[in-house]
């Protein structure tokens, strides 16, 4: 299934990795002041976004993992 990337798609994707560098650099900043907890949440939240802006390349991994269990039952 091929989708077709609108401009807007595009920017969202690229907000959802900038956020993630934003996380990942305030982590870095908490980690220094000894807040770890803090630190390990920032992480987790710029996960969340690295996985938002591969949203597109998830559903297609989802799409192909359906199709093949599909292929296998026939």
């Amino acid at each position: 299934m091929k989708r077709k990337k609108t401009f807007g798609q595009i920017i969202i994707t690229a907000m959802f990795i900038w956020s993630a560098l934003l996380c990942h650099f305030e982590a870095s900043a908490l980690k220094e002041e000894g807040n770890i907890s803090n630190a390990i949440l920032y992480w987790f939240f710029g996960f969340t976004a690295l996985m938002g802006s591969m949203r597109f390349k998830i559903a297609e991994f989802i799409y192909w993992v359906i199709e093949y269990k599909n292929k296998i039952k026939k």
